[in-house]
């Protein structure tokens, strides 16, 4: 209770600190202690939380309540984890603090000051917590023979054994295809928080994220065919096809002395080529019996080829050398409406499906509240609303916005407008220059189209993997083909249609390339199959198949940007990047491997 104590009020303090602004956490050179930016407010509101949890805690020992010594380990736990963090941020900040020209010893006081607030944090929380944790544990109702079936019943159910924080943490990682993925996506994302400034800038954001669009959008792919039990190693090749597919045929260079096409009938005919490959490859695979490593790896080499004969002598294909605009399309104000409808729609089916599973946890945990031994009974009746109101709220506007687009069409479309003229380049990867609610955006943030699009498809193809048949049909043909068809699938079906899928994922993330740069060389795309095949693997998927998460793929992917942008920014030698993955990748499935035996 004392630990819970001091954590309680000393939050609450800092809290107080920072909102009068004793404690700036930014720049506040000619800035009004009363103007207070988002983090300090996050950070108020996190540290008043806690702090009343705390205290909260306290007033559970007081009156001798069970599920104090619950919510005792788990703040000693978490804070020993802040500690850690602190300590990190210190150490950090050394270098920069040091006296030029001084002593090691004329240094001693800063070192000790940045450094030991963190080392005393952590050591005393964690005691804590050891000590918590040695009085802590085992079922409340012991197993017993007699009694009445209702006893027998509780003494039996594994709900109401206390379970330490850190094994409750690696419980609910092993029921996670992604638990390396987590682990090294908060691992990272705080280690390069706490080692420089620059990362948390939207304009490092922004670079980490419209940098990966096209490793993302194919690795949303690799993960259904992974899922399925095959993987793809042609998918570099069929994006330099691609890129060369959409640009050769709007300059009329693809084939030579071709037509020169409008941009969308371009689209289509990379998306229908490209698909045409896709299904090549499952073809190949189904008909000859041969591992998927060596059908790939063939196709792989041979459509590489494509773009080396086509763009020869080392030559960009480039869009500028044929057209002194961009190409611009005319959309009818009707298909803006139908689109506008299509999404709300579409955004209405799967974000209510969200919000209902969110509304039946919610209820459960009201119905069942009297009923429930968890310790932890009232945080999850609030989470679990917090989730279901942020769920419905962004369900709610996402919604409002597409019926808001419609009406403005309408209105434009009384005026007599009866068209829209956008650059179709803008419109599949252009920089996004203003954002509902953030309003305009600076040029010096390059956020680009593709991130939009990117994001839409992984929500859809989670979506898709986990509430439809279809996915069910993937996991069950990767876990065990066997039994898929012996439950009547078609396990040949399933996945040559995962290579055409993967191939068109391909194409899309080909033309938003194209769109974005404008041009095309024959090594474009080179190296992106194991990049996203590692993505994946950090992000849960299995080699051998049916397991795996497009969210997980999608942490995956988000790693490899942390890591290029972090690394520039604190300075590491760029040349470290694919080593650092390469550890990033092992420890992922080293954790990925622990948890599951964990799980059995």
């Amino acid at each position: 209770p004392t630990g819970s104590a001091v954590i309680g009020i000393g939050c609450i303090l800092i809290a107080i600190q920072i909102y009068t602004g004793w404690i700036p956490l930014t720049d506040r050179v000619n800035i009004s202690r009363r103007d207070m930016n988002p983090v300090e407010w996050i950070a108020i509101v996190l540290a008043t939380f806690w702090g009343l949890l705390n205290l909260r805690t306290v007033l559970g020992f007081v009156r001798r309540e069970q599920p104090a010594w619950s919510w005792a380990q788990w703040a000693l736990f978490l804070t020993a984890v802040a500690g850690v963090v602190y300590l990190m941020s210190g150490l950090f900040d050394i270098p920069r603090s040091l006296p030029k020209g001084g002593t090691v010893l004329d240094a001693m006081p800063r070192v000790l000051e940045l450094i030991f607030p963190g080392v005393l944090i952590t050591l005393t929380c964690w005691l804590g917590y050891s000590l918590v944790t040695q009085e802590y544990g085992g079922p409340r109702v012991g197993k017993s023979i007699a009694g009445s079936l209702a006893a027998r019943a509780r003494s039996r159910d594994i709900s109401a054994v206390q379970v330490p924080a850190g094994q409750m943490i690696r419980n609910r990682l092993s029921r996670s295809p992604g638990a390396g993925a987590i682990i090294g996506f908060v691992a990272l994302f705080t280690f390069f928080t706490v080692a420089t400034d620059l990362f948390l800038d939207p304009q490092s954001l922004a670079s980490a994220l419209t940098n990966n669009v096209t490793r993302g959008i194919v690795a949303i792919g690799t993960t259904m065919l992974m899922i399925s039990g095959e993987f793809d190693l042609s998918v570099g090749s069929l994006l330099g096809i691609s890129g060369l597919t959409f640009l050769g045929l709007m300059t009329g260079q693809f084939p030579p002395g071709g037509p020169r096409l409008d941009p969308i009938t371009a689209a289509v005919l990379t998306l229908a080529f490209v698909g045409f490959l896709g299904a090549l490859n499952g073809w190949l695979l189904i008909r000859t019996g041969i591992p998927s490593f060596i059908v790939t790896l063939a196709t792989q080499l041979m459509l590489r080829g494509i773009p080396l004969v086509f763009i020869a002598g080392g030559a960009n294909l480039r869009y500028v050398d044929y057209f002194d605009e961009p190409p611009y399309i005319q959309v009818s104000r009707l298909v803006l409406i139908a689109l506008a409808v299509i999404l709300f729609l579409v955004i209405g089916v799967i974000g209510g499906s969200v919000v209902r599973n969110r509304w039946k946890d919610l209820r459960e945990r009201f119905t069942n509240y009297a009923a429930s031994q968890s310790d932890f009974r009232a945080l999850g009746r609030l989470f679990s609303g917090i989730f279901f109101g942020i769920t419905a709220v962004i369900v709610g506007v996402l919604l409002l916005l597409l019926v808001g687009v419609a009406i403005e069409e309408i209105g434009q479309l009384s005026q007599g407008s009866s068209s829209l003229q956008i650059s179709f380049f803008d419109l599949m990867n252009g920089r996004i220059t203003s954002l509902p609610i953030i309003g305009t955006i600076s040029r010096e943030i390059n956020l680009r189209m593709g991130v939009f699009w990117w994001l839409v498809l992984v929500v859809v193809f989670q979506f898709i993997l986990n509430q439809t048949r279809y996915g069910n049909a993937t996991f069950a043909v990767g876990g065990n083909a066997g039994a898929a068809r012996a439950q009547g699938i078609n396990v040949n079906r399933i996945k040559v249609s995962n290579y055409i899928v993967l191939a068109l994922l391909v194409a899309t993330a080909g033309m938003f390339d194209a769109a974005r740069l404008q041009s095309i060389d024959a090594l474009r795309g080179q190296g992106l199959e194991l990049q996203v095949i590692a993505a994946t693997v950090i992000g849960g998927a299995l080699l051998t198949g049916g397991y795996g998460s497009i969210i997980g793929a999608l942490l995956g992917v988000f790693i490899f940007g942390m890591m290029q942008t972090g690394l520039v920014l604190i300075g590491v030698d760029a040349r470290l990047f694919d080593a650092l993955i390469g550890v990033i990748i092992l420890g992922a499935v080293i954790i990925n491997t622990w948890s599951r035996r964990v799980k059995g």
